[in-house]
């Protein structure tokens, strides 16, 4: 999808330290792998398949930071309603959410991708099936399988950072099956190196107010 409709990313967190890590310019990512294991809609056993329905894999050590985008359409008097499912999803009914502008935060991600090379690639999911010219590259060594996900997650209107270096996995005993064993994968932090206290905020969920299905979150005015 175009990004120049884009206003906000949000990031949904059960701890506000969580979202004054980010506003402080640290991202604690997790491998695309990692999701495999985790219950409900926050996991995917299809995160980093490298075809339709195929749990073949590829790019799984390469960590992600995921965001909810917010584009032009979807503010309405300077407010967006956030599904309930996310914010039940992602357990922060008493939590928070962080608020980021996109544009001064895609041009500092710019930056680590043209300086330093710690983000490979930034961007909003793509909902769908990947045709046979994605999958060729995806084999060739270009992980379009990171950016397209099945459009049974759409609703989460996934922003997502990719950083370059792959990632520690391990296997390790599965202690539900015995004699079988799991991937464990390493966490990495990416620090941006600048601080996002001059275009991100932050709300605490119980402070929202309510609305049909969802809860709304006013967004800073824009100059």
């Amino acid at each position: 999808m175009p990004n120049n409709d884009i206003v906000y990313l949000l990031k949904f967190a059960p701890k506000e330290a969580y979202i004054d890590d980010l506003i402080n310019g640290r991202l604690y990512m997790s491998a695309a792998g990692y999701y495999h294991g985790l219950p409900g809609e926050q996991g995917d056993p299809l995160e980093a398949s490298m075809a339709p329905g195929v749990c073949l894999y590829g790019y799984t050590c390469l960590p992600i930071y995921c965001m909810y985008t917010v584009r032009e359409n979807d503010i309405v008097n300077n407010s967006v309603k956030i599904p309930k499912r996310m914010i039940q999803e992602f357990g922060c009914e008493d939590g928070w959410i962080g608020i980021v502008q996109y544009a001064s935060f895609a041009r500092l991600a710019d930056r680590h991708i043209a300086e330093d090379g710690s983000i490979y690639a930034h961007g909003p999911i793509s909902y769908g099936v990947p045709g046979p010219k994605l999958i060729r590259e995806i084999f060739e060594g270009i992980p379009h399988n990171l950016v397209i996900k099945t459009p049974k997650y759409a609703y989460q209107k996934e922003y997502r950072i990719i950083g370059s270096q792959p990632v520690e996995c391990r296997l390790i005993p599965d202690e539900n099956h015995p004699g079988c064993k799991i991937e464990e994968y390493d966490h990495v932090e990416l620090d941006l190196g600048s601080s996002l206290a001059g275009f991100s905020w932050k709300a605490s969920v119980p402070s929202l107010e309510e609305a049909q299905d969802g809860l709304m979150l006013e967004l800073p005015h824009r100059a």
